[in-house]
């Protein structure tokens, strides 16, 4: 019994010691720059704007790790991000993780609980109610982001952009290496707000609250452009590798990649937005070849060099 029991003792002790405090750091951004409210910026169209208001939520986290191992985090893991703070720190818990490779997460709030009653939390949860209000209505439920402020050649438009609903419920994947802090790893990512407009014409102000249109732009956006890796989570392989170019990106069915080669068991991997894999081929030497991607959406082009992964970059097929 005595032997049983130390057994069980050491191997408890083994795993609580094996374990990590794992965390998120979000690095609010206008491009280059540090987010700041009231800041003249411009999207991809050349369209000025400012904003006063940029909030939303994120839910449903998991990490990805230890040779593309996946940990998925307590779904109660709820944030309201509100971009005003500079940075936003969430505490992912502690993991059984070495080595982080990404982190994913969806915008929004899933069902059911999108649809329950906000005023039955306490009033510090994130879902509570909240002035102004992050909560649409029962039927569809919270509003996943509300970006708001001024745009037009004067800065003297209203711009609203109020997007929710189930079928707006998106994930999206930033592949970015934990770095040690403070006994734990932290996974920095930025947020570029500056994206989340990217092709929404906003010149003469827009107001669109709801899930489709403008609005419904704007989520996919976040789900596809505003997240990436901050430079303390890039690895110092990926940096090494300046060739590394996947060509065009966005695609139209096909890309074309091209690196320098000379490494160890070098491969590309592609994998589809659920991690499904799409394509693997090994290489020995400098390469430039084409592959098809089989249908519109987000995949990601990964390179490996034994069983590390060395450079990841995400296309949008169109």
């Amino acid at each position: 019994m005595k032997i049983a029991i130390l057994t069980l003792f050491a191997f408890t002790s083994y795993f609580i010691q094996a374990q990590t405090n794992v965390s998120l750091t979000l690095h609010h951004k206008l491009g280059t720059n540090n987010f700041q409210f009231n800041t003249a910026a411009g999207n991809n169209l050349g369209h000025s704007f400012k904003l006063s208001r940029m909030e939303y939520y994120l839910t449903k986290f998991s990490i990805t790790h230890d040779g593309g191992q996946v940990t998925e985090i307590s779904a109660d893991t709820v944030t309201l991000v509100n971009a005003g703070t500079g940075t936003t720190t969430i505490p992912l818990g502690l993991l059984n993780v070495t080595n982080i490779e990404g982190v994913k997460f969806h915008v929004g709030v899933h069902t059911p609980i999108n649809h329950e009653d906000p005023a039955l939390l306490p009033a510090d949860h994130p879902l509570a109610p909240k002035s102004p209000s992050m909560h649409w209505g029962w039927t569809s439920g919270y509003r996943f982001i509300a970006l708001e402020g001024l745009s037009g050649t004067n800065l003297n438009q209203s711009l609203e952009l109020h997007g929710l609903g189930d079928v707006n419920y998106f994930e999206t994947t930033v592949s970015a290496i934990g770095v040690s802090e403070a006994g734990g790893l932290v996974v920095h990512v930025d947020a570029d707000y500056q994206r989340g407009l990217e092709d929404i014409s906003i010149n003469s102000g827009l107001i669109v609250h709801g899930e489709t249109l403008e609005a419904a732009t704007m989520i996919a956006n976040f789900r596809d452009y505003v997240f990436s890796a901050n430079a303390l989570s890039v690895s110092i392989q990926e940096n090494e590798i300046v060739a590394f170019d996947v060509f065009p990106n966005p695609a139209k069915g096909s890309i074309l990649v091209s690196f320098p080669g000379n490494y160890t068991n070098a491969r590309i991997v592609v994998t589809d937005f659920t991690g499904r894999l799409i394509e693997f081929t090994e290489v020995t030497n400098a390469i430039e070849t084409t592959l098809n991607l089989p249908v519109s959406g987000i995949y990601f082009v990964n390179l490996y060099s034994g069983e590390q992964m060395i450079a990841s970059e995400k296309v949008v097929n169109y």
